[in-house]
């Protein structure tokens, strides 16, 4: 119970910590200035956990290597997650920064996508898998959701929050059914990375919210819906 505990503790203080650095970061620099700066941040803690991995030789139990190949006919070929993650250009696409900075907030985004599934559907979800595979999967989503409201306090709109809460909660839900179900976190992370890189090239002028409220809408339904069809439909055997 003891030996439990403390693993629980440091999967939250890895979750804490990735929060606070990165909400320092926003706080101080916000989205339009020092590309750069985020993804050496970024940059710099997905490389302490990768080390913390390979030391630990944790590749295998947090689903890098899970020893089976996907099965592409049975997880409909990614393609709702392919569908979900160019949701940024759904309303056009425009060069949001200059190009080095674009070239830097990608790299940033990328990394932070592959931080984030680390600890949520990487170290939580595997630890409490011990438990209950549905706690593990509600305690993931719902962590990993609630985690976005953090946003607010860096100065972010309400409403905006709001609906990136809720989408962040459905996607959540599919990615932690996706690596139950498949036993694959790899998928997670890229569909992760490339989410929130797209959002450099995010047209958002003349966004109304009734555009964001349908937005957030067909993510949620989407995400919701492919995790359904997987919790259903797929059931792949990972080796340890």
């Amino acid at each position: 119970m003891k030996t439990k505990r403390r693993e629980l503790a440091g999967v939250l203080a890895r979750i804490f910590t990735y929060i606070v650095v990165m909400s320092l970061f926003e706080s101080t620099h916000g989205d339009d200035a020092a590309q750069g700066w985020r993804l050496l941040a970024a940059a710099m803690l997905l490389g302490l956990l990768l080390a913390g991995i390979a030391k630990e030789q944790d590749f295998g139990r947090l689903r890098f290597a899970p020893g089976t190949p996907l099965p592409g006919r049975k997880v409909g070929y990614l393609l709702p997650m392919l569908v979900v993650a160019t949701a940024n250009l759904w309303h056009g696409a425009v060069l949001r920064y200059a190009p080095l900075d674009t070239v830097w907030y990608v790299l940033s985004m990328l990394c932070i996508g592959f931080i984030e599934e680390i600890l949520f559907r990487g170290y939580l979800l595997q630890l409490l898998l011990k438990r209950s595979v549905k706690v593990a999967i509600l305690v993931s989503t719902l962590t990993f959701g609630l985690g976005h409201s953090v946003n607010l306090l860096n100065g972010a709109k309400v409403v905006p929050t709001l609906l990136q809460l809720v989408y962040a909660l459905a996607i959540g839900l599919m990615l932690s059914v996706f690596v139950v179900k498949t036993g694959h976190l790899l998928p997670c992370c890229f569909f992760h990375g490339v989410f929130n890189a797209l959002a450099a090239f995010s047209n958002e002028s003349g966004l109304t919210m009734r555009y964001q409220i349908t937005v957030c809408i067909v993510i949620s339904l989407m995400s919701v819906g492919y995790a359904w069809y997987l919790w259903r439909n797929v059931c792949v055997k990972a080796k340890q």
